[in-house]
């Protein structure tokens, strides 16, 4: 048996969620409008606080969508270096959207001083030949930075510096609703400040499929007919919208489990010797593993875990392994990964220790 914390979107449907499937009424080409697709829409336009919404087969091209629906080739789109936008998704938008990627100075979520420094940079002297500033994109929860939030007052803040030289922001809250549950707030409030949000329906939330972006109805307009061009269109998608009903209709309110389970996981591992959680306390689902103090590869690390105790993780940077808590981690589970991270962590110790005595004679 596998314990699988690479990542939340391992989540398998519900039962329910199966048998909605299965009682979907399906359509084909031709048809305009489909009630279950209509109903998820607008069901996370009115969650988001926004005019509309669109159905979008993944996170990564409902980021790309909103990109090229809010900006021209050659404008200025402004991200974190170590967003999902920029890392993770294959240089999507300068390859299909043209435009020009710009990234604040550091990794996370950046202050309000150094995203007015990104936005209205001191070195720049605005000419015709300048590049324009159009679109901010932030993430909430925070990957990279191991699911930290932005708060809704910090979230203000930033919106507010970001619009004093760009028109629009942009949301990738792919974990927009572990982060509500962490900040004891609602996503509407989250994302009020931003223009267009994309959020994950396969995450937590525990759909097969799928990922919404929401916006101001012009704006969605347009993204359905970059839907189209990207080949995200899908027919007979009723099937899949109807496990993304019951997503947002039942399973949006149980994500505080998961950041509890987190948290409880993460106590218990800062209390292994020589390993170090960053940052912790966690502040949503995702767990930070730091080895920089162990001196084991993290690769060597991560997979040592899965071929000895069965526990599938995911590999973060140089020094960094990830854990992403959801429903299917339980306490049983939380207590044979805290015991066998804190036996696989001695034995690794053991083993660098006698490969150094080694060393240390043959000198």
């Amino acid at each position: 048996m596998i314990i699988d914390v690479s990542s939340d979107n391992v989540t398998q449907p519900t039962a329910e969620m199966r048998e909605a499937m299965r009682q979907a009424e399906v359509h084909g080409f031709g048809v305009p409008n489909d009630k279950i697709i209509d109903q998820l829409e607008e069901l996370a336009a009115d969650i988001t606080g926004k005019e509309d919404a669109i159905l979008m087969p993944t996170g990564t091209q409902a980021n790309l969508v909103a990109i090229l629906s809010q900006t021209e080739p050659y404008q200025e789109v402004i991200v974190g270096p170590d967003s999902h936008i920029y890392e993770q998704e294959l240089g999507g938008v300068g390859a299909i959207a043209g435009v020009m990627i710009k990234t604040w100075a550091s990794p996370g979520i950046p202050s309000a001083s150094i995203l007015q420094e990104t936005v209205q940079p001191s070195y720049r002297f605005p000419t015709i030949a300048s590049p324009k500033p159009t679109l901010v994109c932030l993430e909430n929860s925070h990957n990279a930075s191991g699911g930290t939030l932005i708060s809704v007052g910090k979230m203000r803040e930033l919106c507010r510096v970001a619009r004093e030289a760009v028109p629009k922001i942009h949301l990738d809250g792919a974990r927009i609703f572990n982060a509500a549950a962490s900040a004891q707030t609602t996503v509407r409030d989250l994302s009020e400040g931003a223009d267009t949000i994309m959020f994950s329906l396969d995450k937590c939330l525990s759909a097969p499929f799928g990922a919404m972006l929401c916006g101001p109805t012009e704006t969605i307009a347009r993204a359905r007919r970059l839907r189209r061009m990207l080949g995200g269109y899908i027919r007979k998608a009723a099937i899949l919208a109807a496990a993304g009903l019951i997503a947002l209709e039942k399973m949006t309110q149980r994500v505080v489990e998961d950041n509890s389970r987190a948290a409880s996981i993460a106590a218990r591992l800062i209390a292994i010797e020589g390993l170090i959680v960053d940052p912790y306390p966690v502040p949503t689902n995702l767990i930070m593993i730091n080895l920089s103090t162990l001196g084991v590869d993290p690769q060597v690390f991560a997979e040592g875990l899965k071929e000895n105790y069965g526990i599938a993780s995911h590999v973060y940077g140089r020094y960094m392994v990830r854990f992403a808590v959801h429903r299917h981690i339980g306490l049983k589970e939380e207590n044979y990964i805290a015991s066998a991270v804190e036996e696989w962590v001695g034995r690794t110790i053991n083993e660098s220790g006698s490969d150094h005595e080694v060393d240390r004679q043959e000198r």
